[in-house]
């Protein structure tokens, strides 16, 4: 089977793309969001 290299460019490009948009959870008690202004107070 040979396929084109534009057909081959653009599978890579749709497995990269797909893995970065994954569902993530996280079951971490203590994650936030970046930029939370609690920040400042973590730790304490």
């Amino acid at each position: 089977m040979h396929l084109p290299r534009h057909t081959l460019a653009l599978l890579a490009l749709a497995l990269c793309l797909s893995a970065c948009s994954g569902n993530y959870k996280f079951s971490d008690d203590e994650y936030r969001p970046l930029g939370e202004p609690q920040a400042v107070k973590r730790g304490n």
